[in-house]
């Protein structure tokens, strides 16, 4: 996370929406074990409207109950791992930012959605 440097404040735009990417695989040879990240960019081009330039990242391991299908455990896991993630993903923004020059960054919610991927600059 980076201060934006020459920051000049738009009252029309507060911040950039963040890009989320969540990815999601099957542990080989553990039964019901599931491994997630979730990727959060806002700001990839550093616009000076937007107060930060952030790039975070959150992994976690997660565990589907046995009775389930491989199909309905994929599902479950990305839905609740989207909403676990990204909920500590917005608690580690907001904290940090609320000590950087700008103040808090409070990210809204955030809505899991099928999407042709989105490039995120490096």
């Amino acid at each position: 996370m980076v201060a934006v440097p020459e920051h000049s404040p738009n009252p029309e735009r507060i911040s950039l929406p963040p890009i989320n990417e969540v990815n999601v695989t099957k542990v080989e040879g553990e039964a019901g074990v599931y491994a997630a990240s979730m990727r959060t960019v806002i700001n990839p081009e550093m616009d000076k409207a937007s107060p930060y330039h952030v790039d975070m990242e959150c992994v976690a391991q997660f565990t589907a109950n046995d009775t389930l299908s491989a199909e309905d455990a994929m599902r479950g896991i990305t839905i609740n791992a989207h909403s676990v993630m990204y909920g500590a993903i917005r608690e580690a923004v907001a904290w940090i930012t609320a000590r950087q020059p700008y103040g808090q960054l409070l990210l809204g919610l955030s809505v899991l959605k099928t999407s042709a991927p989105q490039q995120i600059k490096q």
